[in-house]
């Protein structure tokens, strides 16, 4: 009679009431499994009680319940004295499981986070690549074989150690994504011809950019294009360390990029360490002899320089007078001018190359009355971006 009652009791159940139970009596599972693991984080270090947790803990592992062996799996996440079995077992579960103690679990090794890596799906990858210790081997593996979305997470994980050799890896594999490129250049290790690579990347694309097409005239885009990659270049030469100058300036030879355009701009920009390193490498000067020569030699030693580097006769008088303000200016071709004084030195050679008399190039010419307006713009948006007084009280 009782059991019919029961029956009876149990057949007037709806779905929504018998679905309420089971999560009760999971959650009441999963307080007991919690309660179970921090009983066994509290205990004496080899006593009787931490010996029985942990035989208990073994044996929810094969609970079928994944609340439960997920209240076991965040209690000991964070621990280093978990059980290595217990811990091991759970980073091997499904994803909602083995998330918890791969993203914080100090007992897993780097060889065992590799492998789990490997093997896992995308939400165990991020977990591994979000981890606050990736080791530089952990990150290497992650920039080789990482889903999109770990690779992210591991660029911003500030406590992540990622090699150069990584860095460029991760360039190689998404140079097409954007965002990833994105967060490859804000990233202060990048080696600089990796960065010159991504932004020549980013400057490629800008012929199909719909403000490109809106607003530059189709018989235009190819000079603005070009103006692009060339302000890269020297975006890059400014913030390239003595070091990596060179090496950057021989990147560039092979590639056929120094051109005599990119080179008077790079005088005329005040970037004259770049000019100096790529004038060394064309004509297979060291670069520290070609300084001190470029602030002593008289003009016509100069003329056998360039023409030594390999740039036209026509561009030589160009060079050569601003050489010449460069060295009023008393540079020394080892360091670069300010703007300010990049945009003197701009005007002064736009006005001696105006004298017809000094035989002037006409592209040559047409060029510096451009480069100027686009310096004299660069230095009103630097007053600007700076909050100059004076700008703003005079507007």
């Amino acid at each position: 009679m009782g059991a019919d009652i029961w029956e009876d009791c149990f057949i007037a159940m709806t779905a929504d009431d018998i679905l309420q139970l089971c999560d009760e009596k999971h959650a009441l599972a999963s307080v007991a499994a919690k309660e179970l693991a921090q009983r066994y984080l509290a205990a004496e270090p080899g006593s009787r009680e931490q010996v029985d947790m942990t035989t208990l803990m073994t044996i929810l592992l094969d609970d079928p319940s994944r609340p439960v062996r997920k209240a076991v799996a965040k209690a000991l996440a964070s621990s280093a004295i978990a059980p290595g079995h217990v811990v091991r077992c759970l980073a091997g579960d499904v994803d909602e499981v083995a998330v918890h103690v791969l993203a914080h679990s100090p007992i897993l090794t780097d060889a065992e986070l590799v492998d789990l890596f490997a093997e896992g799906s995308d939400a165990v990858q991020c977990a591994i690549a979000g981890r606050t210790d990736v080791s530089a081997s952990l990150g290497a593996a992650i920039c080789e074989v990482g889903c999109e979305q770990a690779c992210r997470v591991l660029l911003n994980n500030g406590g992540a150690s990622i090699l150069q050799s990584s860095l460029l890896r991760l360039a190689q594999r998404f140079e097409n994504h954007a965002d990833i490129c994105d967060q490859l250049l804000k990233t202060q290790h990048l080696p600089l011809i990796a960065r010159y690579e991504l932004l020549m990347r980013l400057a490629e694309n800008l012929d199909n950019h719909p403000m490109v097409l809106e607003r530059v005239p189709e018989n235009q885009r190819h000079t603005f294009l070009s103006d692009a990659e060339d302000r890269v270049v020297l975006r890059l030469a400014l913030e390239a360390g003595e070091a990596d100058l060179p090496e950057f300036v021989e990147h560039l030879r092979i590639q056929g990029k120094l051109t005599t355009r990119l080179l008077l701009r790079a005088v005329c920009c005040g970037r004259l360490r770049f000019f100096a390193a790529a004038l060394a490498n064309l004509g297979q000067v060291p670069l520290p002899r070609l300084c001190k020569l470029l602030v002593t030699v008289r003009r016509l030693a100069l003329q056998a320089m360039l023409r030594k580097a390999g740039l036209p006769l026509r561009a030589h008088q160009a060079f050569l007078l601003a050489i010449d303000i460069a060295r009023q200016a008393e540079a020394d071709f080892t360091y670069d001018l300010a703007l300010d004084e990049a945009r003197a030195l701009t005007e002064a050679l736009l006005a001696e190359m105006q004298d017809g008399a000094l035989g002037a190039d006409g592209d040559v010419t047409a060029f510096l009355r451009r480069f100027a307006i686009d310096v004299a713009r660069l230095e009103a948006r630097l007053l600007v971006k700076n909050g100059s007084s004076q700008i703003t009280r005079a507007a």
